[in-house]
């Protein structure tokens, strides 16, 4: 008689880590307890009663009820998958900012220096330059805000 064959065993659900300030329950206290410490290994914690001094010591992790948990800590861990830290509408909104006042005050900059150079009888080809560096800078400024917005997106 052909033997059947046997399914694999499915594997246990991994148990969940405690962490710190997490909120729990435990079979023998009432009341909602706070891990207050969580040993190296995972399996046993130091449990709190908030408003109070009792504690209980080396409770196992098997016998505890989640009630709420703590979120992770945020890590700068650079093998972990970073979570966004900016807002990209808010930093393009700010260059853009910076960018028309920087403008702004170059463009008046240099209008005064080419009503000082015209009264000082400068040559033309100078204040044609100082006209160039007004092209130059906003079309520098457009290059770097494209640039900005693609680094961005990425």
């Amino acid at each position: 008689m052909a033997k059947s064959p046997k399914k694999p065993a499915e594997p246990a659900p991994e148990p969940i880590v405690p962490r710190v300030g997490d909120k729990v329950t435990i079979p023998r206290a009432s009341g909602v307890l706070e891990v207050e410490q969580v040993s190296q290994d995972g399996s046993e914690v130091t449990l709190r009663l908030p408003g109070t001094n009792l504690q209980w010591f080396r409770v196992r992790t098997d016998t505890l009820t989640f009630v709420e948990r703590k979120p992770p800590a945020k890590t700068s861990n650079p093998f972990t998958t970073p979570e966004s830290e900016f807002d990209t509408a808010e930093i393009l909104e700010h260059i853009d900012t910076i960018r028309r006042e920087s403008l702004k005050q170059i463009d008046d900059d240099i209008d005064i220096l080419k009503a000082y150079l015209k009264t000082h009888d400068a040559p033309k080809a100078a204040i044609e330059t100082l006209e160039g560096l007004t092209v130059e800078q906003h079309v520098s400024w457009k290059k770097a805000l494209e640039r900005i917005k693609k680094l961005l997106e990425e």
